[in-house]
C-alpha cells in the first residue's frame, strides 16, 4: 500500500531522502543543490492536491490566518493608472483534513482601507470624476466553504482554478486564475466578472518536509474590477486594478503594527469567528 506524504508517495520520499544525503556529500555539491536534483514532478493528482492545500492552507486541521496589503488603483481608460488607497485583508480559513485525500475549509475574510502605502485608516477619498469626499466601504465575506479532492475543487463564488504547479531554482509555484462571469450578488439582471490571478511560492525544502503541514508561503495577486456600487462612477468605463502581497501569519498579533488596531476598529467580527452570525457578502456594509 501506498502512504502519501507531503506531496511524494512514502517510496520516494525514502529514496529521494537516501538519494538527497549521499549526493549532497560530492565534491562540490551543495545541499540545495542536491534538493533541486530530487525535485518532485506533482505528476500524480494526489501529489499536486496536497501540495496545492499545504500552499495555500494546511493538510492538518487547524485555522490558517493570512494577510494581505491590497494596492488599489483606478482605471479611467484614459492614461496611466491612479493610485487610491491600500486594502489591509485579513482571512481566517479553517481547515480540515477528511479521509480519502479530501480536505475542507471555511473561509472567513474581511478588509478596512488606508491611505496608499501607509496603515492611517481611511474612511474618505475624493471622487475620482467629482473630487467630492465619498465614503469608503469595508467589508467581510463568509463563511465560504471549500472542498478540495484529486479531481476537483469545490467552490462557492468563483473558482480559483490552478496552473500546474513548477519547481524554480530552490522555490516551488503555484498559480491560480479565475476568469469567469456571474449574476451580480446583488442585481442579478447584471452580469459581474471576475479576473483574479493569485501566485503562492514556498521553499523546495519545506516543501519536501512531510512533518511540515503547512508551509511557510510568500503570495502575490492581481484583480481587475468593477467599479464599487460606493464609487457611484455611473457608466465611467474602466474599473479598479489591485495589486497584493502578502503570507500566512502565526496569529494576530503578528501583523504588521497597526493593521490590528485597524480590524478592532473597522471588522473587529474576523477577530472573532467563533461567533461570526451568518453569511455576509462582500456588497454587505461591515
Amino acid at each position: 500500500m501506498t502512504e502519501n506524504t507531503g506531496g511524494l508517495t512514502r517510496r520516494q520520499a525514502l529514496i529521494g531522502a537516501a538519494g538527497l544525503a549521499m549526493f549532497s556529500t560530492l565534491p562540490g555539491v551543495s545541499q540545495s543543490a542536491a534538493q533541486r536534483s530530487f525535485a518532485p514532478q506533482f505528476k500524480d493528482p494526489v501529489d499536486a492536491l496536497r501540495a496545492h492545500v499545504k500552499l495555500v492552507g494546511s493538510l492538518g486541521t487547524e485555522t490558517v490566518i493570512s494577510f494581505y496589503r491590497l494596492n488599489i488603483y483606478a482605471d479611467l481608460h484614459d492614461g496611466n493608472f491612479i493610485p487610491m488607497f491600500t486594502m489591509n485583508n485579513l482571512l481566517v480559513d479553517k481547515w480540515e483534513a477528511k479521509a480519502n485525500n479530501t480536505h475542507q475549509m471555511t473561509k472567513y475574510e474581511a478588509g478596512y482601507y488606508s491611505e496608499i502605502d501607509s496603515y492611517e485608516p481611511l474612511t474618505e477619498y475624493p471622487h475620482l470624476l467629482t473630487k467630492k469626499p465619498m465614503r469608503i466601504r469595508n467589508f467581510r465575506l463568509g463563511p465560504v466553504p471549500r472542498g478540495y479532492t484529486p479531481d476537483k475543487y469545490l467552490v462557492m463564488g468563483y473558482n480559483p482554478n490552478p496552473l500546474p504547479l513548477e519547481v524554480i531554482g530552490d522555490r516551488v509555484f503555484l498559480a491560480t486564475q479565475s476568469i469567469e462571469s456571474s449574476p451580480d450578488f446583488v442585481d442579478p439582471s447584471k452580469t459581474r466578472y471576475t479576473n483574479s490571478f493569485m501566485t503562492y511560492s514556498a521553499t523546495l525544502a519545506d516543501m519536501q518536509n512531510d512533518s511540515m503541514a503547512s508551509a511557510p508561503v510568500h503570495a502575490q495577486l492581481q484583480n481587475k474590477n468593477e467599479w464599487q456600487p460606493y464609487m457611484n462612477m455611473g457608466e465611467q468605463a474602466g474599473g479598479t486594478i489591485a495589486r497584493g502581497f502578502g503570507c500566512k501569519v502565526a496569529g494576530f498579533d503578528d501583523l504588521p503594527p497597526g493593521a490590528l488596531a485597524g480590524f478592532e476598529k473597522y471588522t473587529p467580527q474576523i477577530l472573532d469567528t467563533d461567533n461570526w452570525k451568518g453569511f455576509v457578502s462582500e456588497s454587505t456594509e461591515a
